[in-house]
């Protein structure tokens, strides 16, 4: 009976395992995605860099977010790090990625960040806060807006 008790829960849980792997294995774009990237990278220069995915982040290792921040308690005197992973068109060189830090809608730096061509661009910006509040951080192109972040400094 012991045995085949143990027979059941070893094919529910090799059966579990197989549903969750194969719901969560990734499928092959369809063909016209990956045509779409492949010609943006060798002609999309005039576009420039597409901003992929971006996040605040405690710490950094290999160009990697170790922690993310929880927006909500960053502590005054906080190092933030802001992670960007842009795509970048082949042969293309842009210095106009620019991360913006506004305390309570009052501009308090900016820095410019250069990308050049890649599929996997990684630039980190960093900024230690001097201020309890509201404060918005935002990476931006030139003039255009890219991404948003909301956070708020309390005293420790």
């Amino acid at each position: 009976m012991a045995k085949k008790i143990a027979n059941i829960v070893f094919t529910l849980v090799f059966g579990i395992f197989l549903i969750f792997y194969a719901s969560n294995a990734m499928a092959a774009p369809p063909a016209k995605s990956v045509k779409e990237v492949v010609d943006y990278f060798y002609n999309g220069q005039k576009d420039g860099p597409i901003l992929i995915d971006s996040n605040l982040c405690k710490s950094i290792k290999d160009f990697e977010c170790e922690q993310a921040i929880e927006p909500s308690a960053v502590a005054l005197g906080d190092l933030i790090h802001v992670w960007m992973q842009f795509f970048v068109p082949k042969g293309g060189a842009y210095d106009d990625i620019m991360v913006e830090y506004n305390y309570e809608g009052v501009p308090r730096n900016l820095n410019a960040h250069k990308v050049e061509g890649s599929i996997r661009y990684r630039v980190v910006d960093k900024y230690k806060v001097d201020k309890p509040g509201k404060w918005t951080i935002t990476i931006k192109k030139g003039l255009t807006n890219l991404k948003e972040f909301q956070i708020t400094v309390i005293q420790k």
